[in-house]
């Protein structure tokens, strides 16, 4: 897409987004009278909370700097988005998927960076344990995740007018052609065969695949066996099979996302286990799906392009899969979340939201450099051979 356009696009965007996360709350409290006793109902559209996000004391770090880290993200994953788009500014599924895909990762990267402003470290950052429980606990109810979720389609109807009054002189003038090459025009694409495709789609998803046998000792769900016939049903890992995957992965996989394993616990019986699995599986479908159509359209010319394709790939799948585990981990099988409340009751789909997000945005970049990696082989490899065919060639003529 033309660049002035596209920088037109991502700066409304940012503006909207900016004035909505600064004033919504503050409007909301003037429109009700204000009071300290004052307390304001979650304003919901379709399930998701439209303004549990927005910036409610700009006194404290903690309370606005998250809201800059999404949008500033936010908008410059977007701008690369739609340069990478058609010269026309046409409207594409893949295009809008990679939008989402990059404000979902904007989302997970801005709760992630809160427990680095929580007030009772003011001086040292928290040890990775302490970080990602406070982000899971903080985010809960995945606010940053909702609001992702439905404001990213603020931007379709002003980049579906433009493409609609496309040949309205003024608009000609943004999306002139002059420097269509440096937009979006597709390059001869690196890996073009099925097979080679298949290729690259197997080797990014062998981390996650690795990440989902090893897994982690926490459960989302209930459906586990009695430790003991006079004791209750326990959640204290130190009574579970004894397993202590890597270090990395105990803190950052199965804690970020405990969905993600294919491995059963001790404790857990052979339904819940099987729901796990479903999830599991249904995330590596989706995500091999949606690695298969980014490959088809990876370049050699655009490396980086691929990269972010593929995190945002991971990403995605990651949110369809907690739409799955929302609705077969539920009811009486959910597991209360520590710290979400009084009650712990929290949301099953905000829960899975939260969680897959966060994994989304920590490891897919594990995709996207093994997809990399796989096409950068695959061009050496082609470029190794291609002198021996053509000097055998030569001497076949001669």
């Amino acid at each position: 897409m033309n660049r002035l356009m596209s920088l037109l696009l991502a700066a409304g965007y940012a503006m909207g987004q900016t004035v909505f996360l600064f004033a919504c709350h503050q409007v909301r409290v003037r429109a009700a009278g204000g009071g300290p006793g004052l307390v304001l109902r979650d304003v919901r559209l379709f399930g998701l909370d439209l303004d549990g996000f927005s910036v409610r004391d700009t006194g404290q770090a903690q309370g606005w700097v998250p809201q800059l880290v999404f949008l500033v993200l936010c908008s410059g994953l977007m701008y690369a988005v739609l340069r990478s788009a058609r010269p026309d500014a046409r409207p594409q599924l893949r295009t809008v998927l990679a939008l989402l895909g990059a404000a979902l990762l904007a989302a997970g990267v801005a709760e992630l960076a809160g427990p680095a402003l929580d007030p009772r470290s003011p001086l040292v950052l928290p040890t990775s344990g302490q970080w990602v429980g406070r982000a899971q606990v903080d985010g809960a109810t995945a606010l940053p995740a909702q609001y992702a979720l439905w404001s990213c389609w603020l931007l379709m109807p002003s980049w579906a007018a433009a493409w609609l009054l496309r040949r309205w002189a003024p608009v000609r003038m943004l999306l002139g052609t002059a420097d269509d090459a440096a937009g979006g025009e597709e390059s001869p694409a690196a890996v073009c065969t099925v097979r080679r495709r298949r290729d690259v789609v197997c080797a990014g998803l062998l981390p996650m695949v690795l990440l989902a046998v090893a897994g982690g000792a926490v459960l989302r769900h209930t459906n586990v066996r009695h430790l003991d016939q006079s004791a209750s049903i326990t959640f204290d890992p130190e009574l579970w099979l004894p397993y202590h995957p890597p270090a990395l992965v105990e803190r950052w996989s199965g804690v970020l996302y405990p969905a993600l394993r294919m491995r059963p616990l001790d404790t857990e019986e052979t339904a819940g286990w099987l729901a796990t699995l479903v999830v599991c599986l249904v995330f590596l479908a989706v995500l091999a799906a949606a690695l298969y159509a980014v490959v088809r359209w990876a370049a050699a010319r655009h490396p980086v392009r691929l990269f972010m394709n593929c995190w945002y790939a991971t990403v995605l799948a990651a949110a369809a899969a907690a739409v799955v585990e929302s609705g077969l981990l539920q009811g009486p099988w959910a597991a209360p979340r520590e710290g979400a409340g009084p009650m712990g009751l929290v949301r099953p789909f905000e829960a899975a939201l939260g969680d897959a997000v966060r994994f989304g945005a920590v490891w897919g970049w594990a995709t996207g450099a093994c997809c990399l990696g796989a096409v950068w082989l695959m061009t050496r490899r082609e470029a190794r051979t291609r002198p021996k065919v053509h000097e055998e060639q030569l001497s076949h003529a001669e």
